[in-house]
């Protein structure tokens, strides 16, 4: 166990696996939650995650063969094996961004508890950028579990004091709530969901009140610069709503590798 942990050479392989299967979970959890949302189902968590896995399409149940990461895909070329429907290349791409962040938190901090803090924060990211971009939802059964994690691996001084953690939290919650009150004022409109206000919460529980600037920062100028993008390619009007989330998570996770 000690050969292992002292050699990248050994545990980022395993990583990657690691981050392969547990992409594949996420893949199959955001699809369930996303449409358990959608249809204002009030499902539990463990309802979520019993029965196997089914072609969203023909519901036919999907043998352990046929869900191996990236490869099943690749082999039945994108197409379920029984009626021939389109699957989706969301399913892949899910699993390789969780290998590849998997593997990105390993290599940035080693064997260390830093590693187990960075890929739960990781995982939890991005589940929810995949529900907020297909449903422009942030679910509390998400934002909220990843907030309280924060707190509590502060409490310990995880990453930073606890009394910045609670301030991180406070202060985050609040600015965005604050940002979505005036805009209600004096465009009679919503700029942004309430899920935003506790995302923000949770990444100022994690990275303290010091962290938001840069967060903030990060996910506007993503935000600007891959909307405009989409716009200059017609792939995007700038009227449609676009969710916020995804870039939140960007800044969160800018901090993570590129701390203040």
């Amino acid at each position: 166990m000690t050969q292992l942990l002292a050699s990248p050479g050994l545990y980022l392989p395993l990583a990657a696996l690691l981050g392969l299967v547990i992409g594949s979970f996420l893949s199959m959890l955001t699809w369930r939650m996303g449409q358990a949302a959608e249809d204002q189902a009030d499902v539990h968590f463990l309802s979520l995650i019993n029965g196997r896995s089914a072609c969203p399409k023909c519901q036919t149940s999907l043998p352990w063969y046929r869900l191996i990461p990236v490869l099943s895909w690749v082999q039945q070329k994108g197409r379920c094996h029984h009626c021939r429907a389109t699957i989706s290349p969301r399913y892949p791409l899910i699993e390789l961004t969780t290998a590849a962040l998997t593997v990105a938190m390993a290599w940035q901090f080693g064997a260390s508890l830093a590693t187990l803090y960075f890929t739960l924060f990781a995982w939890f990211l991005i589940a929810m950028t995949v529900i907020d971009l297909e449903h422009q939802l942030l679910l509390d059964q998400l934002t909220l579990p990843l907030l309280w994690l924060g707190l509590l691996i502060n409490t310990q001084n995880g990453i930073v004091p606890l009394e910045s953690a609670v301030w991180g939290a406070a202060i985050g919650y609040l600015l965005l709530w604050s940002l979505y009150q005036l805009f209600l004022i004096f465009t009679g409109k919503e700029g942004m969901g309430y899920g935003d206000f506790k995302l923000l919460a949770a990444l100022g529980a994690w990275f303290g009140w010091s962290a938001l600037p840069q967060i903030i920062l990060v996910a506007s100028l993503a935000s600007l610069v891959i909307t405009l993008g989409l716009w200059a390619l017609k792939r995007l009007s700038l009227r449609s709503p676009t969710p916020f989330g995804p870039y939140l998570a960007m800044g969160g996770l800018s901090v993570v590798f590129w701390p203040v």
